[in-house]
């Protein structure tokens, strides 16, 4: 059976696989890549998807839903029909029949699924993506972020040169920004920021709400024919002013005749607003990865609303740098996604290439201070943009005297207050009532790339309890393996066995050594520790691959030093003689 890419898109989705060392776009019955993420009620025919339904979208809006995918995560409901819906449950219909088009085109079964959301989703929204899927008769092993597909499309693009790409996507509904290193084989996510109510429908509001106050209009008085007329023309104009310098918007409702006429400098001041937004992002995004506009190589452009002429112009002027296009910007998430299909499954191509990501949002516990209680504070445990997998340890200790238990609630979240932030789950553990802050428990989080959870807690007596939180429903021997895969993460890499044997042995050296080579041996220790301790994984290796080749030479160069104390005659097998032959 193959595995397939999905683009899960606001707008448009689209799917791919991995065929004879590249990637290939999936086309549906019409030989259309491009797959509507837009579903619509037809009386006494049932529910239309994909480009039936946005042909409807004009002349049924009440029973045509489309942008769902904004408010995955949320209880909004569509009613459609008799029925109401939800974004997960019009996602499902969707990503079911991307699954048929592609069974259908690779004339073959389709049951497993990489799928791709933008990297500001939180674990709602991962989990509902995820359990779409599995309405939609596809397992899904692994969820990536938008923008890191585009780093892989990037990098089968332009090859190995090592490069730091700064990848702009700007889709319908969502805008992901991520800050990403490419070399060797590794394809390494620094850092992530996002809007995921911000994207190309933003700027057809903007052009609406602008036509209606140039023609003295009030958007909220228009009928829904209107609005859906309104709507489609902004858009029609937006994209007529990718190749034209000049567009205009005409309607005709309730007898009268309105229009507009947009340039691209006029549309350049309408999109102030969302521009602000934008910087603040970028600000945001270049401070997490602690890097400048002159670090960045390369502006990769990805997302059908990245092709604006008046986006590229903002983004030249803000960073001062051309951006880089990928062919057809709407496809490029797609086809990163169908190179990581290849990935898993082994091509020999690039079963070598690895990809890394962030955690986008802080992972934490509830905490309160012994003075002032009334409400508890995030305690930060995994924060965001810390490169999967993670794993952190904190020790707590009791609130009041005599307490006998402790509750470990688990929230995902930037707010300082816990409760203003995304409740995961809780762990309860008893303790030895004891005076306050005399007891305590040791807390350990892992997050992997899956976008898996587990939080294990420990007390005084060594007494275990542990949550796993997945975003996606699994087996009972699913849960078993990856609660055992945790428990190897949960050692941190500088407490791994085989790295504490490389210590022990340069500490051997620095006790074997005096002068400057000791000194040198001390910097080389603080930077072995150093590097262990980055939480990156791509440092962590060449800091043990290189140190491994630096203590080989300190061991041989101590070896030839021995040899010739005893005038390059010193016998290994050499032993004491008996005091009886003496």
């Amino acid at each position: 059976m193959a595995i397939i890419g999905i683009d899960l898109g606001t707008t448009n989705s689209l799917a791919s696989h991995w065929d004879n060392g590249q990637v290939q776009l999936i086309a549906d019955e019409t030989g259309q890549v491009l797959f509507p993420s837009v579903v619509s009620y037809l009386e006494g025919e049932g529910l239309a998807v994909g480009t039936p339904a946005k042909d409807r979208q004009l002349t049924h809006s009440t029973q045509t839903a489309s942008s769902f995918k904004r408010f995955m995560g949320t209880e909004k409901n569509y009613t459609l029909g008799d029925n109401r819906y939800t974004p997960m449950q019009l996602s499902a219909m969707v990503l079911e029949r991307i699954r048929k088009n592609a069974a259908y085109a690779l004339k073959q079964p389709i049951d497993e699924a990489i799928i791709t959301v933008p990297a500001y989703f939180n674990d709602k929204q991962r989990s509902d993506t995820k359990k779409a899927a599995e309405i939609a008769g596809l397992h899904v092993e692994r969820l990536i972020n938008e923008p890191s597909a585009a780093a892989l499309a990037y990098r089968m693009h332009y090859g190995e040169q090592d490069k730091t790409l700064l990848v702009f996507d700007f889709g319908g509904g969502t805008l992901d920004l991520s800050y990403v290193e490419c070399f060797d084989n590794i394809i390494e996510i620094l850092a992530v920021a996002g809007d995921n109510y911000l994207g190309g429908d933003d700027v057809d509001w903007l052009i609406a709400e602008y036509f209606c106050q140039q023609n003295g209009l009030q958007w909220e008085m228009l009928p829904p024919p209107a609005q859906a007329a309104l709507k489609k023309a902004a858009e029609a104009a937006k994209r007529n002013l990718e190749t034209a310098p000049e567009s205009t918007i005409e309607l005709t409702f309730d007898h009268a005749d309105y229009q507009i006429r947009l340039d691209h400098d006029r549309l350049f001041q309408i999109c102030l607003p969302l521009f602000t937004k934008i910087k603040n992002l970028f600000l945001h995004l270049l401070n997490d990865a602690g890097a400048r506009v002159s670090d960045i190589d390369d502006l990769v452009m990805v997302g059908g609303s990245s092709r604006l002429t008046v986006v590229q112009r903002f983004l030249t002027e803000l960073l001062g740098k051309e951006p880089v296009v990928l062919g057809e910007p709407d496809k490029v998430v797609a086809i990163g996604a169908g190179v990581y299909t290849g990935i898993r499954s082994r091509s020999e191509e690039i079963r070598d290439l690895m990809l890394t990501d962030v955690c986008p949002f802080t992972l934490g516990v509830e905490c309160w201070h012994k003075e002032t209680s009334l409400q508890g504070y995030l305690l930060p445990m995994i924060e965001r943009n810390s490169t999967l997998p993670a794993s952190q340890c904190q020790h707590l200790v009791t609130l009041a005297d005599y307490q006998k238990e402790i509750v470990v609630r688990i929230y995902q979240g930037e707010e300082y207050y816990a409760k203003d932030n995304l409740f995961l789950g809780e762990v309860r553990i008893p303790v030895e009532p004891r005076p306050a802050g005399t007891e305590g428990i040791d807390v350990y989080f892992t997050y992997d790339l899956n976008g898996i959870l587990y939080v294990e807690v420990v007390n005084s007596q060594n007494v275990r309890n542990h949550i796993l939180l997945a975003s996606q429903s699994l087996s009972k021997a699913e849960l078993e393996r990856y609660q055992a895969q945790m428990q190897q993460l949960l050692i941190p890499p500088l407490q791994r066995e085989e790295n504490q044997q490389l210590l022990a042995r340069l500490v051997t050296q620095f006790e074997n050594s005096l002068g400057r080579r000791r000194e040198q041996i001390r910097m080389l220790i603080d930077w072995f520790v150093e590097g262990l301790q980055s939480g990156r994984q791509h440092i962590v290796r060449r800091t043990i691959e290189q140190t491994r080749q630096q203590l080989a030479q300190l061991e041989q160069w101590q070896q030839c030093e021995e040899e010739l104390l005893f005038d390059g005659e010193l016998k290994q097998d050499w032993e004491p003689e008996d005091e009886e032959n003496q």
